[in-house]
């Protein structure tokens, strides 16, 4: 029997019912995490979102995502644009900034920024998670990925807090109504298609769904649903580029549970992201850091958040995991995009792709958020005008429910995900909505 294809993308809010924490939750911990600016008692990053809000941004503009790109950008402004020749980044030949007394609360230890020397944080305070510094970072540079590590850290410390699962422990909520109400669909699904899951969170926990209930499921990385403690599993690259006939869970903005391995075997900065065990934390790993674009010197953490995305998914196997993504929504029958809202230009164009160039897809998407937050509107500038027949125009099929574009070929239910899966096990259920 040949199988059909169905493609998913998992945004932040397919995962809240297995309690992920909502971006409100992750901006408020970012502002209360990291370094202290010269004063002892602000965070740099509450800092950085009062500088914002007072240059004119909204609150509600800014997240966690925000600041962390404030942080990445400043990053690349005090790298050296070629660090074997020490020349500075290309801005900074042109800007002075003004805040430098207040965020730079380090010391060098020893007083010279030789080859492999640490940071003390507060200034003349050790730190114990300083690093040694061995790929010609600037003092400023090198205390900013500091900074960066440890905002990663926490943030894989509250991912872990649901989605730890370990052959000795898993906190995953395998036997849940939610759990059992998306593995039954999965498995409905599963009898005559290819499963292709994508998902932009940092867990693993749908993956782990699928196995627990015996499916087979590839998520780039040859394993099953529990990792040996000792391992670091590199990607299997190959399959990864050609296996389209398989289930598979790929994390397109890698995971709390990936490692950034800095060094390559010859002990070289070429980084990769490798599978472990447990949640990976960036503070007590070497700094892995790459320019993908010339002079522009990013950090690569085991997850990739902020606006440096469309950079940072060229590494391995990130880059495999978009182009395995452009193809599924190239020529899969369905789509189904589950809490996502999007914002990522990077993952809007695999989508416009399969508008413009799949011309028999048909694509679910699920939000309870239809029209009160602007998403239609944004839909149709974004993605609709991709599509090359039919009206934008939505029709409403059940009144603040269901919503169809193009005929029917494009479906919106402005429901919760919960919801959506009752409906999906349940056809009787289906009736509620005309109540």
């Amino acid at each position: 029997m040949n199988k059909k294809r169905i493609a998913f993308l998992f945004g932040a809010g397919s995962s809240l019912l297995w309690d992920s924490p909502k971006t409100s939750e992750l901006t408020e911990l970012v502002r209360n995490t990291g370094f202290k600016t010269s004063d002892n008692e602000t965070y740099i990053t509450e800092f950085i979102y009062q500088k914002l809000i007072a240059s004119g941004n909204k609150e509600s503009e800014i997240n966690f995502e925000t600041i962390i790109n404030v942080i990445e950008e400043l990053i690349v402004y005090y790298s050296y644009f070629n660090y074997h020749e020490k020349t500075p980044s290309l801005l900074k030949c042109f800007l002075t900034p003004n805040f430098e007394d207040q965020i730079f609360n380090f010391s060098i230890s020893g007083g010279d920024a030789k080859h492999n020397y640490t940071l003390a944080i507060p200034k003349g305070k050790e730190y114990p998670f300083s690093r040694p510094s061995q790929h010609n970072e600037t003092p400023k540079q090198f205390f900013l990925q500091h900074l960066l590590a440890v905002i990663i850290s926490d943030i894989s410390g509250r991912i872990s807090h649901y989605a730890y699962h370990t052959k000795g422990h898993s906190v995953v909520k395998a036997d849940s109504i939610e759990s059992q109400l998306f593995i039954k669909w999965m498995s409905s699904l599963e009898k005559n298609n290819y499963l292709r899951l994508y998902t932009l969170n940092y867990d693993r926990i749908f993956k782990i769904l699928m196995v627990h209930h015996g499916m087979d499921v590839f998520e780039g990385f040859d394993c099953g649903g529990y990792v040996e403690y000792s391992a670091f599993l590199r990607a299997n690259v190959r399959r990864i580029l050609s296996d389209f006939d398989c289930n598979v869970h790929y994390n397109l903005h890698g995971s709390a549970f990936w490692n950034a391995i800095a060094l390559d075997k010859e002990q070289l900065p070429n980084p990769e992201l490798a599978l472990t065990c447990g949640p990976e934390f960036a503070m007590n790993d070497d700094f892995a850091t790459m320019q993908a674009e010339k002079g522009k010197t990013i950090m690569v953490t085991n997850f990739v958040t902020g606006y440096q995305k469309a950079q940072k998914t060229l590494i391995t196997p990130l880059k495999q995991m978009q182009a395995a993504f452009d193809k599924d929504c190239c020529f899969a029958d369905e789509i189904y995009i589950v809490g996502y809202s999007f914002g990522d230009e990077h993952i809007n164009e695999s989508i416009k792709t399969a508008l413009r160039h799949n011309e028999n897809v048909k694509i679910t998407i699920v939000d309870p958020n239809f029209s009160t937050s602007g998403l239609d509107f944004q839909m149709a500038i974004k993605l609709f005008s991709f599509k090359q027949t039919g009206v934008m125009r939505p029709t409403t099929i059940i009144p603040h429910k269901l919503h169809h574009f193009f005929d029917g070929t494009v479906a919106w239910h402005s429901i919760e995900f919960k919801e959506f899966l009752e409906l999906q096990t349940d056809p009787f259920n289906k009736y509620k909505l005309l109540m």
